[in-house]
């Protein structure tokens, strides 16, 4: 009697360890996008189903923009704080990569702050490009949904969506280069911090009136 208590313990126990692993990203992710001499803020807010995302000043203190973006129904909101009006925005689809990129997992790794993060690249000689991640696993599974929302053009995303296998990854690094090696653009994660978030983050403010397309 007292082993089989100890096994339903030891299960209990497991079961416990698997759902606190499987519980999806919860927390707001800040991260820096470099365009040649351009510096731009943002911040991945998410909870479920919902993520917030807000383009910052340079110094953190105001949001210029921001989208609220429903994972489920694919809506996405467009708020503008200076004028308190919000309007919808349609999903689109991302392009694919032309001239087949080639994907290379180096299997190089390296920490980035906490986090234990491996080398993908993708060149593609059609485009005189090469852009290089250093991704990390997780609970990161909003991230793949967000893009296919949102449907970026720009090569940081159709290059990332271009490599298999890539579900549960989070890119906390990326560089662009030509293939003569200089650098053209980087994406850096700056913080990643896990915690339970109000409900309120990801709606519309009661005094800002919908602007019609």
């Amino acid at each position: 009697m007292k082993k089989l208590v100890f096994l339903l313990l030891i299960v209990n126990c497991q079961l416990s360890i698997n759902n606190s692993f499987a519980q999806s990203f919860e927390g707001v992710i800040d991260f820096r996008k470099t365009n040649l001499a351009e510096k731009v803020y943002y911040s991945y807010t998410v909870k479920g189903n919902h993520v917030r995302i807000d383009e910052k000043s340079e110094d953190g203190k105001s949001i210029i923009a921001t989208l609220l973006v429903n994972l489920s129904s694919k809506e996405i909101l467009a708020l503008s704080h200076e004028r308190k009006l919000y309007m919808k925005r349609e999903a689109k689809t991302t392009d694919r990569v032309a001239n087949s990129p080639r994907i290379i997992r180096s299997g190089n790794h390296r920490f980035i702050g906490s986090n234990d993060c491996e080398q993908w690249r993708v060149k593609n000689d059609g485009e005189n490009t090469e852009i290089s991640y250093w991704v990390t696993k997780g609970n990161y599974d909003f991230f793949l949904p967000l893009l296919g929302v949102l449907g970026r053009k720009d090569r940081f995303a159709t290059y990332y969506l271009s490599i298999p296998d890539r579900e549960g990854f989070f890119p906390v690094d990326a560089v662009e280069r030509d293939l003569q090696r200089n650098e053209k653009g980087r994406l850096e994660v700056l913080s990643i911090t896990e915690k339970k978030l109000d409900n309120s983050l990801f709606e519309v403010p009661k005094n800002y009136m919908q602007m019609e397309n």
